[in-house]
């Protein structure tokens, strides 16, 4: 699951709350490109009936097609992912001012620090874009947001510079975790 570290609906905490409250016992958090959060959750669930797994959701391109892989049980507290997903940050931020730019000539006036103080404590993906407008009054669905902005093919879309899946693997790997394709049914492979 994310948090709202990443683009979940609700914070590390809430989220244990939440998996006791629907009778699990165990989850794995898993933000994009990200591990904000995973202590804070593994902490609060110390004292509870509740097992946190670390995770991470990387995001990957594997012949022209984004690719997610999942690490599951990562060494979240690794120099060696905690520099490397600086990079990744980095590239988000400099996808999501390109993102406003657009979305502001668009006619959807909007700035990058508008939306971090809006979901404060968030990796910005496109989701938090299409809430933004829905709150605003920019569209009347969330769908809609990415229909006619942010969607793959819409005009407002920014490709992310992304890893190699092998290397997203690897980075995986090295931080002891366990690599894992994630939502395989959506990328139509054989």
């Amino acid at each position: 699951v994310h948090s709202t570290r990443s683009d979940g609906s609700f914070t590390p905490c809430e989220l244990v709350d939440y998996a006791i409250k629907k009778g699990l016992t165990a989850f794995a958090l898993t933000g994009h490109d990200t591990v904000d959060g995973i202590e804070e959750a593994i902490v609060y669930a110390s004292s509870k009936p509740i097992r946190v797994i670390p995770g991470i959701e990387l995001s990957s391109e594997y012949e022209g097609r984004d690719i997610h892989i999942i690490g599951l049980m990562i060494d979240y507290q690794s120099t060696e992912l905690k520099n490397n997903l600086k990079h990744f940050v980095k590239s988000r931020e400099d996808r999501n001012i390109k993102i406003c730019k657009l979305l502001t000539s668009h006619g959807v006036p909007v700035t990058y620090s508008e939306l971090q103080a809006q979901f404060k404590e968030s990796v910005i993906t496109r989701a938090h874009y299409a809430r933004y407008m829905l709150d605003k009054g920019y569209v009347k669905s969330l769908p809609e947001a990415f229909e006619r902005y942010i969607g793959d093919h819409a005009p407002c879309y920014v490709p992310r510079e992304k890893t190699t899946t092998q290397d997203a693997i690897s980075l995986i790997l090295n931080a002891n975790g366990i690599p894992i394709l994630a939502h395989p049914l959506l990328y139509h492979m054989s």
